[in-house]
């Protein structure tokens, strides 16, 4: 035997360090501190060398007295380690209690404990391999998001990163699982932004499916899933003040539907701020007024090309800033062709303006349309705190008063319009108050007993004390059918001068933010967008189209909630109770 023989150590002293740390419960920012190395090394070497099935066989109340005795021993607690601590010596004490109360009569603490204690653990995701991951990507998502995940890889490229997209290509579901991943794989903390809080819930409910599939881990918590690794998902509001004290890898979703988004990015985009997060930037288009557009141009002096050509593939910017444009077109390329048909999209959107904002990434001229961006943006506001409406009774508003507006040609010019809007909204409460929209329709197709058929359901489910229909054209038809069930009928006969009345009303009742809807409602925001005003080619009196094409509409929506806000007088602050009608 050769004694002499010296065999190469397993580890280096750094490493022997951290995998003493690790062993102790050390999340991997910890222990990258203490040894002196970046984050990222410590993942590397706790993926490289399988440190986790060292520590997966430790008891959970040894694993829990070790979490709990590192964090006590923290001088400047960071604000996240102070709620890991007081939420860690909570179950520390539930767990003691149960153990008292399934002692037996006369057992006490030096006697020898019987039956088998249970080791489960709350979202426990130790079961989820490396593995098991990149078989699920493999084999669930497209070359063009699979191309995304290897610019997540690429540490040159992914501080920050701008993706405009295309709708209906499946970014939220990509990008819920590229945090999910990483918060199993790394325990890192996984921030998502939104809109809304509904579209924040829509990645929550792709990562709890996840976890589903993977491993039958049924994740609970409402904004704030913490795993069994200590990685917390957090789905956070658009509010400032509410935005604030987490951190980790931020996703911002639809960016360019977010009201206010300048404070909220200077604020809230703090939660990144450390070296070893990443920041995403996801939306379709909305118009180059909103704010976030000046992070998607870049600075004037930067000269950066935005164009689709140069961001077909992405490209890294002057400003650090990882920009791409994903069109229809190139997800259908690169394998979505399984979600798309090209000809029924046309046949849908036949207006090439609104084709092109919607599927291929251009963005809207604010400046065309007669309504402000950002005083639509202003008027959205969460719903659920409506407790006076409930959508899952018979009478959503009981026998609250109710305001209707239905446009049944969808306020096109041209030929062929074939679409229908609705509106629904309380009456205000008193002169000069909000209009609150509760519900909205959009038909297409329909005939016109189909239509007035939906408008009778509407007046059956609400108490409807004013219902406004445009009579012109195709629209007398319908109007015949509903006033036969609702005589009271206010019927509309477009011209110039009524357009020209109801727009400026309209205006002035969005401008003044007394016109509220619920927040995830952007075809409202859009539809209103598309509202132009010119002049008519005969008399030259100013009027309203919906679009530039005058082929079909896009504008259906906003048409019929001006319907509804025409019930208020034209000058609400006269003293006079007189109302003037200008139809």
């Amino acid at each position: 035997m050769n004694t002499n023989a010296i065999s190469d150590a397993l580890y280096t002293a750094d490493q022997t360090k951290a995998l003493g740390l690790f062993l102790r419960q050390r999340k991997p920012p910890e222990i990258a501190e203490q040894v002196g190395v970046a984050t990222r090394t410590i993942q590397k070497w706790i993926s490289q060398f399988d440190w986790k099935t060292l520590r997966d066989d430790a008891p959970v109340e040894l694993m829990l007295r070790q979490r709990i005795a590192y964090l006590m021993w923290v001088d400047q607690k960071l604000e996240c380690q102070e709620r890991e601590l007081k939420m860690l010596l909570e179950q520390h004490y539930k767990n003691q209690k149960s153990e008292q109360r399934s002692r037996p009569a006369g057992y006490h603490d030096g006697d020898k404990k019987r039956g088998r204690k249970s080791n489960k653990v709350k979202n426990d995701i130790s079961g989820i391999t490396k593995e098991m991951l990149d078989e699920y990507r493999e084999k669930t998502f497209f070359a063009y998001q699979k191309e995304i995940h290897q610019h997540k890889q690429d540490d040159d490229i992914n501080e920050i990163r701008f993706y405009l997209k295309s709708r209906q290509i499946g970014f939220s579901f990509y990008f819920a699982w590229e945090a999910f991943e990483d918060a199993v794989l790394s325990g890192d903390n996984q921030v998502f932004i939104s809109a809304s809080k509904k579209q924040a819930y829509i990645f929550k409910n792709y990562i709890r499916r996840f976890a589903l599939e993977l491993a039958d881990v049924d994740l609970k918590g409402k904004d704030d899933i913490e795993l069994s690794n200590g990685a917390n998902l957090i789905f956070a509001s658009t509010n400032v003040a509410t935005s604030q004290g987490f951190n980790g890898h931020m996703y911002w979703d639809e960016v360019f539907w977010i009201p206010r988004f300048g404070d909220l990015d200077d604020y809230a985009g703090g939660m990144s701020i450390q070296a070893q997060y990443r920041t995403t930037y996801i939306s379709t288009p909305s118009t180059m007024a909103h704010e976030a557009y000046p992070k998607w141009s870049g600075k004037k002096e930067q000269n950066i090309d935005i164009s689709h050509k140069a961001l077909k593939d992405g490209a890294l910017g002057p400003d650090y800033i990882f920009r791409q444009m994903i069109t229809v077109d190139d997800a259908i390329a690169k394998g979505g062709d399984k979600l798309f048909n090209m000809e029924k999209l046309k046949r849908k959107y036949p207006i090439k303006e609104v084709f092109d904002n919607l599927l291929r990434c251009k963005f809207l001229d604010d400046s065309a349309s007669f309504f402000s961006l950002k005083s639509l943006l202003a008027c959205k506001t969460d719903t659920e705190n409506w407790l006076d409406v409930d959508h899952s009774k018979a009478k959503p508003v009981g026998n609250a008063e109710v305001l209707v507006g239905y446009d049944p040609r969808g306020g096109g010019s041209g030929e062929g319009s074939d679409d229908a809007g609705l509106v629904v909204s309380l009456k205000p409460k008193t002169k000069g108050g909000v209009f609150r929209a509760i519900e909205k329709l959009r038909l297409k197709g329909s005939s016109y007993e189909q239509q007035a058929e939906t408008i009778r359901a509407i007046t059956e489910k609400y108490n409807v004390v004013h219902l406004a229909i445009d009579t012109g054209g195709v629209g007398s038809a319908v109007a015949e059918l509903v006033r036969k069930f609702y005589p009271s009928l206010l019927e509309l006969n477009y011209s110039p001068e009524v357009k020209r009345m109801m727009a400026y009303k309209a205006r002035e009742i969005i401008n003044n933010g007394r016109f509220l809807f619920d927040e995830d409602w952007d075809d409202l925001v859009h539809s209103f967008l598309m509202i132009r005003q010119q002049t008519t080619e005969r008399t030259n009196k100013v009027t309203f189209i919906s679009n530039r094409s005058k082929i079909g509409s896009h504008a259906d929506l906003a048409w019929a909630a001006m319907h509804v806000m025409c019930w208020e007088p034209i000058d609400i602050n006269a003293d006079s109770d007189t109302s003037v009608a200008f139809f």
